[in-house]
């Protein structure tokens, strides 16, 4: 529904000739939907429009008016019910902004859990408490014992934008991970192709399955077996790589022969820290990449490791983005 006054988290600006260059096209005139295509994913415009948020100088618009240098634009945030039961819980606060906001998922707990407590409660209930009358939305997910960064959007138009450059891999995700004897290569890209296994449990490299792409390098290796050194509990920063793990991939031969998914080396002592970048969000797709390739996660038992009557360790250490008001890039660690 349309309203007259504006929040903090409204967005605002002025047209410019730099705006306008970069909408035109052949003809003239320039519409206000083709400049706002030049910012914000179309499909997160749709609902702005149909519930009259979106105005120029004041006053409704739609898609098609034109505009010229000097307008004012106003895009109206919608008010929504929060869709979850809050439940009050200490949240770990990472990062905050009128867009986002990131917390810091402890080990033990799922991130939105059907008949269970879940964090999706705590941050209904952290929405309710702040006057943030919104949905709770994930932009990201972690299994129930993987800690670090989650990163809730605020809005529809924050979640479409931020998906897009998850899509593009502007938004970075890094991990921190402990997996099982000594990995040679100081850093890989893995592209593998998974799916979801016979048993509707695992996960697994299949010929028949999505891309992936997980790219590592190595952090320290330790040639003892780990006691009690979890991961969540290092104190070493990402910022320990000394070079970026981007690397030129190979094309994937899908149409191959799975290869032999045994972890080969589970008798081998030792362990491997590796910093870790996640290009792809399959389900697992971690613990299942360093599993195919006979390091599973220390503990990992679902993946083949040895049981150290602890959880695996794995931890979402850091994400970096792009600010959807300012353009600034903005790096968050847990």
């Amino acid at each position: 529904m349309a309203r007259k006054t504006h929040r903090p988290d409204d967005i605002l600006w002025t047209v410019t000739a730099a705006d306008i260059e970069a909408a035109r096209s052949e003809k003239q005139d320039v519409t206000l939907g083709e400049v706002l295509d030049t910012k914000y994913p179309r499909k997160s415009l749709v609902k702005l429009f149909e519930e009259n948020l979106i105005h120029i100088n004041g006053h409704k618009a739609t898609p098609k008016d034109v505009i010229s240098e000097g307008d004012e634009i106003w895009i109206a945030m919608a008010k929504e019910k929060i869709d979850h039961e809050p439940i009050e819980m200490n949240l770990h606060i990472l990062y905050e902004d009128d867009d986002l906001l990131i917390v810091d998922k402890p080990a033990g707990m799922t991130v939105n859990s059907k008949d269970q407590v879940s964090l999706a409660n705590g941050v209904a209930y952290y929405f309710k408490e702040h006057s943030i009358k919104r949905k709770v939305r994930f932009l990201n997910r972690l299994d129930r014992d993987t800690t670090g960064c989650i990163v809730i959007a605020k809005s529809g138009l924050a979640q479409s934008l931020y998906q897009q450059q998850m899509d593009d891999n502007t938004f970075e995700k890094w991990y921190m991970a402990t997996v099982e004897g000594i990995v040679e290569a100081d850093e890989d890209s893995l592209v593998f192709p998974m799916d979801r296994s016979a048993d509707g449990i695992h996960y697994e490299v299949n010929p028949k399955g999505k891309e992936t792409r997980t790219d590592y390098s190595v952090l320290c290796r330790h040639q003892s077996q780990p006691v009690d050194n979890s991961v969540n509990k290092s104190p070493n920063s990402v910022d320990r790589a000394s070079k970026n793990v981007d690397i030129e991939l190979p094309n994937v031969d899908k149409s191959g022969r799975n290869v032999d998914k045994s972890v080969h080396n589970s008798q081998e002592c030792g362990y491997t820290e590796v910093l870790v970048r996640l290009y792809t969000g399959k389900t697992h797709q971690i613990r299942v990449v360093f599993s195919h390739i006979g390091h599973p996660l220390v503990g990992d038992t679902l993946y083949g490791a040895r049981p150290t009557g602890q959880t695996f360790q794995l931890r979402a250490q850091k994400v970096v983005f792009t600010h959807m008001r300012t353009g600034e890039r903005i790096t968050v660690t847990a």
